[in-house]
């Protein structure tokens, strides 16, 4: 079963935000809208004067997750009517200019948004996929945004949602960090680091001067990356089969190893817990 990290919007309502797209031309654009919106938490979906409304690529791209959205999203043919219930409009565009007054990034505007969203309904503008908004849609718009991009890129309009959303998802979820995995035992690195030396002076590779200080190398190295109990499993897997193959075959387990005592090697330890006929 795959897992995925899950956050949950703290700083927002993400329930007052809603996107609108204006004038979509294709059916798989507002289906990918729709999954975006389900992936960020958002529940709204508006279009305003949508050209095609062809049910199979809608749904092909909204995936699952996306269906909801789709099956409740609200349509109008006159944007003034589609955003009357909204306290702040939000535009985007990719066009600048003294008569667009764009002032912000999406990460600028984020943090505001989220803010807003606690006691205010919020419109996201998207416009379609060949002109983008109008200079009479951007007349409602409160405030507007651009998302910075090389001088030659074009985003599909879907692409903008994702990453506005995304910004404003980050911006809701600030300070949530993602749960690290349970680290493995020191019985298990001890294990391990036993099962490597064998491996490492059953082909000879330790140097004969000074194997303490290099097997401690081995061992900052390994444990700087922080191992799970079933990244040690898969290390000791490769040694135990390493050592059959080289027809030296050792049985350690975190179940029944004990320390070596007193100093006594690991060579001379395998000797004394060996069965004797």
């Amino acid at each position: 079963m795959q897992v995925r990290p899950v956050a949950k919007p703290v700083k927002a309502n993400l329930s007052n935000v809603a996107v609108i797209l204006v004038n979509p031309l294709y059916p798989e654009n507002i289906g990918s809208a729709a999954r975006a919106c389900a992936n960020f938490g958002i529940e709204e979906l508006i279009l305003v004067r949508p050209e095609d409304l062809t049910p199979l690529p809608m749904e092909a791209m909204a995936t699952k997750s996306g269906l909801p959205i789709l099956e409740k999203m609200k349509i109008y043919q006159d944007l003034p009517e589609a955003v009357a219930d909204f306290n702040v409009v939000i535009g985007t565009t990719a066009r600048l200019g003294k008569r667009r007054l764009v002032c912000y990034t999406p990460k600028e505007m984020a943090k505001e948004i989220c803010e807003l969203t606690l006691n205010n309904r919020i419109a996201l503008l998207f416009g379609n996929e060949r002109l983008g908004l109008s200079n009479e849609d951007l007349f409602y718009c409160d405030k507007v945004i651009t998302i910075p991009t090389t001088e030659k890129a074009s985003l599909n309009v879907s692409q903008a949602i994702v990453i506005i959303l995304y910004e404003i998802f980050q911006e809701a979820t600030s300070g949530l960090k993602l749960k690290k995995p349970e680290l493995a035992s020191q019985r298990e690195l001890n294990t391990m680091f036993r099962l490597i030396e064998a491996t490492l002076r059953a082909i000879d590779y330790i140097p004969h001067q000074n194997p303490v200080l290099w097997l401690t190398n081995i061992r900052r190295f390994l444990t700087s990356r922080e191992l799970s109990s079933r990244e040690v499993k898969i290390i000791m897997g490769f040694c135990r089969q390493f050592l059959w193959a080289l027809g030296k075959p050792l049985n350690l387990s975190f179940e029944d190893e004990q320390e070596p005592q007193n100093g006594r090697s690991l060579e001379t330890y395998q000797k004394d817990i060996t069965p004797k006929d």
